[in-house]
């Protein structure tokens, strides 16, 4: 899957989906992947992963949180929802009462953190999002 450095917002956005659904639901295959590529698409990656969960953690999302739960817990439920692809991250903008209630810390169809742990180890620098 090539990817350059430009910035083609809506070709971005397909290039991200396509790399969700190619790493299936799996944070081993994901590491490969971001293993493979340049150091501006893992940044691209890891930036679009955020804006997208950051969606799924304003409101009416954030209304739905109960009293034992937290902010992180939602921030755990976004990342979990775009994980899952596309399609599931369209099903829950479209309908709330589909974004999980909780999400278990460390489930391997969570990627979240994952590009940060690659792009140090890849580049021995922290990925920092501007």
């Amino acid at each position: 899957m090539a990817h350059d450095d430009r910035h083609d917002g809506d070709s971005d956005v397909d290039w991200f989906w396509n790399v969700i659904e190619e790493a299936s639901r799996s944070r081993d295959h994901l590491r490969e992947i971001l293993g493979r590529l340049p150091k501006g698409a893992v940044h691209t990656f890891q930036d679009l992963f955020l804006d997208f969960a950051a969606e799924l953690q304003d409101e009416p999302y954030r209304s739905d949180l109960g009293h034992d739960e937290s902010e992180d817990g939602l921030e755990d439920a976004a990342h979990w929802v775009v994980s899952q692809g596309r399609v599931t991250y369209e099903a829950v903008l479209a309908g709330r009462s589909r974004m999980p209630a909780h999400v278990d810390v460390g489930d391997p169809a969570s990627f979240g953190g994952l590009a940060y742990e690659v792009y140090y180890h890849r580049f021995g620098e922290p990925l920092d999002l501007i």
